[in-house]
């Protein structure tokens, strides 16, 4: 494509067209013209360098269409006509494919809500995957989609953002059952984390409370737990104020979902954060099972001592990592005031990597501790909890010695030091299962990483933090569409057998653009290896250059309607 000038005869100006070169059907090379870009003197009354900018603006857009760039440039400079994408039609398939719709439907006649539920909802979904912002600019930005959300007010967002949070249960339970009713889903093992989100405001009110912020933010966090499938699909989430302890998270959700969502026997895995007595009472008084990290330093010398006695451990042949299983039983005294005892496994394991990692964690501490010794006086005014945990704080009098309300000092504990220093390496996970194996119960263990990599999407990918909004309904209603967003993502990624990334997913997504050339006809782009990938799942043929509006909408259509 270039910009073409053309002398106007009658009043001596240029006027600028949009021209494409292409070779007709005996391969002569012609030009076609695309629009009117307009008059250049009176374009250049409000930017003189327009004709350069205009011919930048052609050879860069040149350049998408081919797929030697991406289409995220700014086309402003051309005027009217606009970059479209049409990414979103795969959300809205699954989006339909999961029956929101109509559970938005018979939701809106039973409380008499008067928004378009359905299209904001699917606006603020696919804005997040594709576009993540505001509201505001979500609701700004709706005409880059194809398809039909004009007439659409911000208010209308803003306002139904309460109804959206107030569905959440019954809309988190529709999903599962969609899921669990279509192409089934594996609970037998479900994973179980807690992570928080920080907001804009400093202000601290309702979910918006101090908490230890994942990320070190200084203003308030909301607290989400969330289970997942063995597939990595998400069950259904809760939030919580941001001061709300994460040990305390677990069991109001594994209640919820116990007595409603039908599971069966299931196992639950979870980090230490979540290894109180009360949880562990409750799951196994159940009859379900638990495997869950142990923390070894804060649990006290009686368990140090038993992860450190080298009896009955067995080695790898590389000697780079060992384990053993010690079966006990123990008492836990619930928050009724009843006894529960627990028939668990112990496992203890200690590998080179682990060891390693904790060494490096540890840094310079000994240069620190060094430092500290010979000056105890510099703790006063450190910062270092790291490091003071290994100094005992006493009240001395310089002159007697005899201990007196004086000046503090700090004597250091090389014991309490050299028990830690030991344990590098070392880690426990315990187990009511009594019949799992030690490498099962560490592959099991070790899928956590399903649901951080869910949190990362959440917070990285869908940009779920900062909140920008306030009140608690409407984050009730922010995070509805995070979590929907996430479980639309992770089933297109099962669609494509798991083979492409969540992140490859809304790459590809956001790469399929076209230019509205004219009234009613698209220029398409180049389109992303993974969209191709995804077309072939759902049947769709795009393999034309240029489209009239209303095939788009038959093609677009059949993907979304008939792929139920």
């Amino acid at each position: 494509m270039f910009v073409k000038k053309v002398k106007i005869k009658s009043n001596g100006q240029h006027a600028l067209y949009l021209v494409e070169s292409y070779r007709d059907k005996d391969g002569v090379p012609q030009h076609r013209t695309l629009k009117k870009l307009g008059i250049l003197e009176e374009l250049e009354k409000e930017n003189p360098n327009i004709l350069s900018d205009l011919q930048t603006e052609a050879k860069r857009m040149t350049e998408a269409l081919e797929g030697r760039q991406t289409m995220e440039i700014d086309f402003s400079k051309l005027q009217e006509k606009s970059i479209v994408g049409y990414g979103h039609v795969f959300l809205e398939a699954m989006y339909r494919w999961l029956r929101v719709p109509e559970f938005i439907a018979n939701y809106r006649l039973r409380t008499k809500s008067v928004y378009d539920l359905d299209r904001i909802l699917q606006l603020l979904v696919f804005s997040r995957v594709l576009n993540p912002s505001s509201k505001r600019r979500a609701h700004q930005e709706k005409a880059e989609y194809f398809g039909d959300f004009g007439d659409v007010k911000l208010e209308e967002v803003y306002k139904s953002l309460s109804d959206l949070g107030s569905m959440k249960d019954e809309l988190t339970l529709h999903l599962h059952k969609r899921i669990q009713e279509t192409r089934g889903r594996d609970c037998s093992l479900v994973f179980y984390d807690v992570t928080n989100y920080y907001f804009e405001s400093e202000a601290l009110k309702g979910y918006r409370q101090r908490g230890v912020s994942k990320e070190n933010q200084e203003t308030g966090v909301v607290q989400m737990g969330l289970f997942i499938d063995n597939e990595g699909i998400p069950i259904t989430y809760e939030l919580f104020p941001g001061n709300t302890n994460d040990m305390s998270t677990m069991r109001p959700i594994l209640v919820k979902i116990k007595k409603e969502y039908g599971l069966g026997k299931i196992t639950i895995v979870a980090d230490k954060g979540n290894n109180t007595g009360e949880n562990l009472a409750y799951i196994d008084n159940e009859d379900d099972f638990y495997i869950i990290s142990q923390r070894i330093r804060a649990r006290g010398t009686e368990l140090a001592n038993l992860v450190l006695d080298q009896d009955d451990y067995e080695w790898n042949e590389s000697g780079t990592f060992k384990s053993k299983s010690v079966e006990r039983e123990r008492e836990v005294k619930r928050q009724d005031g009843s006894i529960h005892t627990i028939t668990e496994h112990l496992l203890c394991f200690w590998s080179k990597a682990e060891e390693s990692y904790q060494r490096a964690k540890r840094g310079h501490i000994d240069e620190r501790i060094e430092k500290f010794i010979e000056n105890p006086s510099l703790l006063n005014a450190s910062n270092s909890f790291g490091i003071k945990k290994y100094f005992k704080k006493i009240m001395v009098d310089k002159k007697t010695g005899e201990v007196v309300k004086a000046k503090a000092t700090y004597e250091f504990n090389q014991e309490k030091y050299d028990r830690d220093l030991a344990l590098d390496g070392y880690y426990c996970i315990v187990t009511n299962d009594l019949s799992l194996e030690p490498l099962d119960i560490i592959h099991h263990y070790h899928q956590l990483s399903k649901i951080e990599e869910s949190f990362r999407v959440i917070k990285t990918d869908l940009e779920g933090r900062p909140v920008y909004v306030w009140t608690d309904p409407h984050i009730d209603g922010h995070f509805l569409t995070c979590y929907l967003a996430l479980t639309i993502l992770r089933l297109l990624q099962h669609r494509l057998d798991m083979k492409r990334t969540i992140g490859q997913i809304i790459e590809a997504l956001k790469d399929a653009k076209m230019i509205e050339l004219e009234e009613g006809i698209y220029k398409m782009n180049k389109n992303h290896e993974v969209f191709h990938e995804l077309s072939n799942t759902y049947g769709l043929v795009i393999d034309k250059a240029y489209y009239k509006e209303e095939t788009l909408t038959q093609l677009f259509k059949s993907l979304v309607y008939y792929n139920q």
